[in-house]
């Protein structure tokens, strides 16, 4: 029986090391970093931009229905049917002609974060220019515009910014929020080509930590016509000192630079998902997507190898397999979670002190505030359900009562069992002497 139980305590300590406990709700989030904040418009393919590509188009062959050919470029974010695959390929001919790369060409087509941000205010400070907070970059998603995060597209691909402002969090309340107003511009956008969720236009936003790059592990919908309240809430968690000293394979966790990511510049949960992404793709088609950070020109997908990304979207775990795919979790974190609510325009008029004139509040645009309404966070401490010592203890006390012995009574055990040796040891060397000298 003492077996049976040592073997459970031992099966138990091994398999449910750690578990997660609410240590504090009541730390002040001032001075915590601000969570970034990624807006995609769904306007991912406007004329205007079509047109300005096609005057800059000079060498080859230039019959191409740029019309018809350029929205199966969204199949880069999306899963297409019926793609013309002679299309795809005269297109690609001109890129390369034309010295085009396709990132610069992903984020030469959408609605430029200028004319897709109309206002920006942060704690009640009005920003001429959003591009003071946001900064443009290529997504899972398409082409977004990312607030106070490292990452950033600088006109060829996606890179690290090593002068990041990283806000830092200094009231709270629905008047000190990042306030933000959109347009997608729905008329200046090419036929069939606006991204949606169900029947309407959505703005997608995406909530990460500012070093982690945008993922949709916590994302909302932001319908037009409209304001929406983000409350924002922070849940930090980190290990205990006996955490800390278990192996990866016990905790279960990674710290952010404990495993490396071959395309990211700290380890994330969310990141080791995309790097997933990308080993798929990389597997079937031999090269790496456009949001990649610090891509090579020469390893990045080419146009023609997007039918090879849609059979990998829809069948990605057919190229991965588990092992291949392991991402556990962060050990140190903050996540951020939001609630939403949704509102109209009516009361606009009747604002003593409307922030939003001046501007042309259309069917297409999106008002939306990010804000905390407390001014303290959860914090979770992730501790072990069943140290060494509490393993040592149980198992003494198992050998105590269905044994009768304790670590003592094994220690005196050994010291009989070493006195026994010892003494016949003396009795054969004693021997010995005797038969010598008879």
């Amino acid at each position: 029986m003492s077996f049976l139980l040592t073997q459970l305590l031992y099966n138990r300590f091994e398999e449910m090391p750690t578990r997660v406990t609410i240590e504090s709700q009541f730390e002040s989030l001032i001075d915590l970093p601000y969570p970034s904040i990624t807006l995609c418009s769904p306007n991912q393919m406007t004329i205007t931009a079509m047109k300005y590509f096609n005057r800059s188009l000079v060498d080859g062959d230039l019959t191409i229905d740029l019309k018809a050919t350029l929205p199966m470029l969204l199949a880069f974010y999306e899963i297409m049917n019926d793609l013309d695959t002679k299309s795809l390929k005269h297109l690609q001919d001109l890129l390369e002609v034309n010295r085009y790369t396709v990132p610069e060409v992903l984020a030469t087509l959408p609605q430029n974060c200028d004319d897709f941000l109309k206002r920006c205010y942060l704690e009640g400070k009005l920003y001429s220019k959003c591009s003071a907070l946001f900064k443009p970059i290529l997504t899972t998603h398409g082409f977004c515009c990312t607030f106070n995060n490292v990452y950033y597209f600088n006109g060829k691909r996606n890179t690290v910014s090593n002068k990041l402002p990283n806000f830092t969090i200094n009231a709270i309340g629905v008047f000190n929020a990042l306030t933000v107003v959109t347009d997608y511009d729905p008329a200046d956008a090419i036929e069939g080509t606006l991204l949606n969720g169900g029947a309407i236009r959505v703005s997608k936003v995406m909530y990460t930590d500012w070093t982690e790059f945008p993922a949709d592990d916590e994302t909302s919908i932001v319908d037009p016509n409209g304001e929406s309240y983000h409350i924002l809430h922070i849940t930090y968690t980190y290990c205990s000192d006996e955490v800390q000293t278990l192996p990866v394979w016990s905790r279960n966790c990674y710290f952010e630079d404990e495993h490396h990511l071959p395309h990211f510049r700290k380890y994330h949960n969310s990141d080791c998902d995309h790097t997933c992404y990308l080993k798929a793709v990389r597997q079937a088609c031999g090269c790496y997507l456009s949001f990649v950070p610090n891509l090579r020109t020469d390893t990045g997908c080419r146009i023609t190898s997007i039918p090879c990304i849609i059979n990998v979207r829809k069948e990605m775990y057919n190229w991965l397999s588990a092992q291949e795919c392991e991402c556990p979790r962060d050990c140190v974190s903050r996540r951020y979670r939001a609630e939403v609510i949704m509102g109209n325009f009516n009361a606009v008029p009747y604002m003593l002190r409307n922030p939003y004139a001046g501007l042309e509040l259309n069917t297409s645009t999106s008002v939306m505030h990010f804000f905390f309404s407390t001014p303290v966070y959860t914090k979770l401490k992730q501790e072990t359900v069943m140290s060494i010592i509490s393993l040592v203890s149980n198992l003494g006390g198992v050998f105590g009562l269905f044994m009768g012995c304790s670590c003592m009574s094994v220690l005196e055990v050994l010291f009989y069992i070493y006195l026994a040796i010892k003494n016949r040891l003396k009795r054969r060397q004693l021997r010995r002497r005797i038969r010598h000298s008879t």
